[in-house]
């Protein structure tokens, strides 16, 4: 069975600026404006409101945020924990890309992103863990 975030369509790399942007905003709050997350969104993108707008929009359409309107503003909410979409975004990486092969995935983290001993510890408690199951 697929997990939600696995059923809706792909993140692009700009939209994945903006979920992680909205997940950060909403530990503080459950919704957001697009004039809250502005200014979060331009430590990464040099974007005008009605870019990330546009950009908003997009991601409801998707099913990753809701919106709802109070007066004259819009209120965003995101639909999927951050932890989910991430989960749904490397699974359909391993599968498409790796055709479901992990090792190579694996073999660049240890490679090109020199893990550090506690992440190599972290890793193997995983690998652990999956043979118990």
């Amino acid at each position: 069975m697929k997990s939600d975030a696995a059923a809706k369509p792909r993140l692009s790399p700009s939209e994945w600026v903006v979920m992680q942007a909205a997940w950060k905003a909403m530990e503080r709050e459950p919704e957001i404006t697009a004039s809250e997350l502005l200014p979060a969104v331009q430590e990464k993108r040099t974007w005008h409101f009605s870019t990330l707008k546009t950009m908003l929009d997009r991601l409801v359409k998707k099913g990753y945020l809701s919106s709802r309107i109070r007066g004259n503003t819009c209120f965003y909410q995101s639909t999927i924990p951050r932890d989910q979409a991430v989960r749904g975004a490397i699974g359909s990486f391993v599968d498409n890309v790796l055709d479901g092969t992990f090792g190579p995935l694996v073999a660049y983290l240890a490679d090109r992103r020199r893990l550090s001993k506690r992440q190599i510890a972290e890793l193997e408690r995983m690998l652990d863990g999956s043979e118990e199951r």
